[in-house]
């Protein structure tokens, strides 16, 4: 009985947020509609991290061919990097991560100030939620356009509600829909593949959290196996993996690099020609640069995130709790929330892995001269 109080109390009080944050917003917005600049750039919000950075690039080419206006991209700066990959004749308005309280929750006065000193006349939100909702509802711009929880709607003059039903490019792709007819989908979601100059693997064994890692050692040893055949590498962020296992690497014929810097990374991935990883951001630079990936996926949906393509394969392990066609998650979504056993990513072995991407490698290495070093 107690514990029914208290659920009931918990919807009490959420409903009671709810309504509260969608008035505010209203009251806000239609206010400062009023004073709306109608001439000015077109601005993207696209505050995300690395690999949904990448899934954004269909939408923003699609609106910088749509619209004969500056495009301003506000992001973080380690994304900046990315987008130059990609994207010609775009500026860009670099937010810290600092200038967000509340774990990066809610945007401060510096970081509205730096959306208004790029002059906007339509926004294109392309992050839903309240890290940019709450940057956006004080903006003149003339229009607002996203795709957001419920609770935000009343910041947006165009509202689409957050569904996440395919892959991650098409939701940022469903956000622009309104305002530029006719995409073509399935052209602008292919990354084309590079031609292949060498023997080089790039291995990347993290990921954004813990439950999306296979696990170090695995890589290692993983590498260890395709030394026989390839010139492997393993790349990682500085200092974070230990004394031990570094001296591990160094005595295989494993190459171990720590890269300084997101432009650092994307350096050493431009000189593979093959990529592996987990469900991380990496994976996605790699696809961007044209290089064949292989994915191992545990606790999240490759229908959502992998990159697309023939040159691209992955491999996952299926089990009681492994996300449904539909699902994005697990039902630990993805880990995050705790997961009793990891067990998605522990029974998945170097073995069952080794089988799969030597024929990967074979399938891509197939037409590639032998002499190549």
């Amino acid at each position: 009985m107690e514990i029914t109080q208290q659920l009931n109390r918990i919807k009490f009080l959420s409903k009671v947020i709810f309504t509260t944050t969608q008035s505010f917003f209203f009251i806000i917005r239609n206010s400062i509609r009023l004073f709306s600049i109608n001439e000015g750039n077109i601005v993207i919000i696209s505050l995300l991290k690395l690999g949904d950075s990448v899934f954004t690039i269909p939408a923003i080419r699609e609106i910088q061919n749509y619209y004969k206006k500056k495009i301003v991209i506000i992001c973080f700066p380690e994304s900046i990097p990315i987008f130059k990959l990609a994207l010609i004749g775009v500026s860009f308005a670099p937010v810290a991560h600092n200038n967000f309280l509340f774990n990066e929750r809610i945007a401060n006065s510096k970081a509205r100030k730096i959306l208004k000193a790029s002059n906007p006349e339509i926004i294109f939100d392309l992050n839903g939620v309240m890290t940019s909702a709450t940057l956006i509802f004080t903006s003149r711009a003339r229009l607002i356009i996203g795709m957001a929880r419920e609770q935000f709607k009343t910041v947006y003059d165009i509202y689409l509600p957050t569904k996440r039903e395919n892959h991650m490019m098409d939701m940022y792709l469903d956000t622009i829909a309104p305002l530029i007819p006719n995409i073509s989908r399935e052209l602008i979601k292919h990354f084309p593949p590079k031609d292949i100059h060498n023997r080089n693997i790039l291995i990347q064994p993290f990921a954004g959290w813990k439950a999306k890692e296979w696990n170090l050692r695995k890589f290692i040893e993983l590498g260890k196996i395709l030394t026989e055949k390839y010139n492997v590498s393993i790349v990682t962020p500085m200092n974070v993996i230990g004394a031990d296992i570094i001296t591990e690497i160094e005595e295989s014929d494993i190459t171990l690099i720590e890269a300084l810097s997101v432009d650092d990374l994307i350096l050493h991935i431009k000189n593979c020609s093959v990529f592996i990883g987990n469900d991380s951001g990496p994976i996605h630079i790699a696809d961007l640069l044209g290089k064949p990936t292989f994915c191992i996926y545990g606790p999240t949906n490759p229908k959502f995130s992998e990159p697309l393509g023939s040159h691209h394969e992955h491999c996952k392990i299926k089990i009681k709790c492994t996300p449904s066609a539909d699902e994005e998650f697990c039902f630990t979504y993805g880990g995050r929330y705790g997961c009793p056993s990891f067990e998605c990513m522990n029974t998945l072995s170097v073995k069952g892995v080794e089988k799969r991407i030597i024929l990967f490698l074979d399938k891509i290495f197939e037409n590639v001269s032998t002499e190549i070093d």
